[in-house]
């Protein structure tokens, strides 16, 4: 398994501490995760944070394996087959059981999302629990290294509380007691994302990229972002606005045109998780070139969505209207002018968030700024404005204008239909076999065996 990226890893094979820890953290993703020892006469963390070079060698390491990983990887399309965003053009056994919203436990690609997602909190613990002991970094790198780890933690925990539901909460780099968590309520888990972010928000600077102009590293402004959809998701209306328009205002970012919005130089990117030059897509082969059948189609509910005259329709789709064309670099040799980078968080979603969140306060202000926050959306795609005047049609135009603009992006749909309670309404609707227990994921069945403290998710054995 790659772990590192080709621009660090000279350096970790003059550091042979760091290749162990992270090496180490890698083996665990092909085994299970709460069964696999640390070797502790080969993993000496005091040498491992000494110095600045090795302890910025470890949090980029967890960025590499992050861009690899199949827990992050797979969200475009493993959750995009689950909600009706996707539909694959040839058959595949195991992401047809994601398509037909019936999963098994012994999934093999559910054990690797589970698992990978834990792989990487389990770094992030080591980083957080060491860091601060450390005699050999200053303490504003302390303050950087602890915030960017609470950053990456908070990201993947998340997306397993939203893909899972109750899950086991690991704050600590001890196998030994990992092994034996129970779930932790979705409340719990919600409430160390807040905190975590909270004190990411606080640790880390305006303007913190691993090379200039590369948004690659997580920054105040990233962590600012994930709270604000953190709160939404909790219907936290008042707070989603607030942390939404922190970053709008900061006028760091700016939305781009069409064409750019993917780019690596993007001004819109909050944070980009690939290698500089690759795109997102590659991992899952979702992008083909203009002229080949994408391995990934539309399905016609959303591209039905997606009228004539919205931009984009051209600028997004391939030339058949099919498949998701956001990133155009489907080979190591052909691609776009500019070097695209997978955008994880983007302003345009602070604006939707921000209009959402004003629109469920429910009063004039509220809906007037709703309507400026989506028009800055809808404009710039060449739409007109909004004619919703209540608060029903408005949030009925912000669900379908967030399905039209993250289209094949993070799995944002299958978590909006599930968040905002649609989900037997919208799915029922359109996917044959549709059952409520379906919203959210087995737990894997091997580490169902070996952790009697773990129990499944209803509807599944």
């Amino acid at each position: 398994m790659k772990l590192i990226n080709n621009r660090i890893s000279l350096y970790f094979f003059k550091n042979r501490l760091i290749i162990i820890l992270l090496m180490t953290v890698s083996l665990v993703s092909c085994e299970d995760y709460v069964d696999v020892e640390l070797p502790p006469d080969l993993v000496n963390t005091d040498e491992v944070f000494s110095n600045e070079g090795s302890a910025q060698a470890a949090i980029r390491g967890i960025y590499a394996y992050s861009a690899n990983s199949t827990a992050i990887t797979s969200l475009f399309r493993n959750v995009g087959l689950s909600s009706d965003e996707l539909e694959r053009a040839s058959y595949s056994a195991e992401l047809t059981m994601f398509a037909n919203n019936n999963l098994a436990s012994s999934s093999s690609a559910i054990s690797n999302m589970w698992r990978g997602f834990y792989n990487l909190i389990y770094q992030c613990n080591n980083v957080i629990i060491n860091v601060p002991e450390s005699t050999g970094l200053t303490e504003d790198l302390k303050m950087q290294l602890v915030g960017e780890a609470k950053f990456m933690r908070a990201l993947c925990y998340f997306y397993l509380v939203n893909l899972w539901g109750d899950v086991p909460l690991s704050l600590v780099a001890d196998y030994n007691e990992i092994r034996s968590l129970s779930r932790s309520p979705v409340a719990e888990v919600y409430s160390q994302i807040e905190e975590d972010l909270l004190d990411a928000q606080s640790k880390l600077s305006d303007d913190i990229y691993t090379q200039p102009g590369e948004r690659i590293r997580a920054n105040k402004w990233a962590a600012t972002a994930l709270l604000a959809r953190v709160r939404l998701y909790q219907k936290k209306w008042v707070d989603a606005e607030a942390e939404a328009s922190k970053v709008i205002n900061s006028q760091i970012y700016e939305l781009e045109v069409l064409d750019s919005v993917f780019y690596r130089s993007s001004n819109e990117s909050i944070l980009q998780i690939a290698n500089p030059g690759s795109n997102r897509y590659t991992p899952v082969q979702l992008t083909g070139s203009t002229i080949e059948n994408p391995l990934y189609r539309l399905r016609p509910f959303i591209s039905d969505l997606i009228s004539t005259d919205d931009e984009r329709r051209a600028v997004w789709l391939t030339d058949t209207l099919e498949g998701p064309y956001k990133y155009r670099t489907f080979s190591n040799t052909r691609g776009p002018e500019e070097p695209e980078a997978n955008s994880m968080i983007r302003l345009a979603e602070m604006y939707l968030i921000r209009s959402e969140a004003r629109a469920e306060q429910d009063n004039v202000v509220g809906l007037n700024s709703a309507e400026t926050d989506l028009n800055t959306i809808r404009t710039r795609a060449g739409l007109p404005g909004t004619t919703a005047t209540d608060r029903t049609t408005m949030l009925e135009e912000i669900y379908t204008e967030r399905a039209i603009e993250f289209f094949g992006e993070w799995g944002h749909r299958w978590l909006d239909v599930k968040r905002t309670g649609r989900a037997d309404a919208v799915f029922g609707s359109h996917k044959s076999g549709w059952i409520s227990e379906a919203a959210l994921y087995p737990i894997p069945f091997d580490d169902l065996e070996k952790n009697p403290n773990l129990t499944q998710n209803p509807g599944y054995q």
